[in-house]
């Protein structure tokens, strides 16, 4: 599973940089056979990283988060400068 891994996470990071690494582990709790064929297929491989990206942002609450130096802003909120 570790390889599976590591050739896995920088067709991700391609993809999604900022969230390569939850992305990953999500991929990687799924079938060693399905894996595979998200490293074999680009297309595959893109339809499930934006579904894991859209679980992700129904988890927090739709909010879509932007790391901003050690700080971190959500743009579904007014700016309170």
């Amino acid at each position: 599973m570790q390889l599976l891994g590591e050739k896995l996470y920088p067709l991700v990071e391609k993809l999604e940089p900022k969230r390569s690494g939850k992305v990953t582990g999500m991929l990687l709790e799924m079938d060693e056979a399905e894996i595979v064929d998200l490293i074999k297929s680009p297309e595959a491989l893109r339809a499930k990283v934006t579904e894991a990206i859209d679980v992700l942002r129904k988890a927090h609450g739709g909010a879509v988060e932007v790391e901003v130096g050690f700080s971190h802003l959500s743009l579904n909120e007014p700016n309170q400068s």
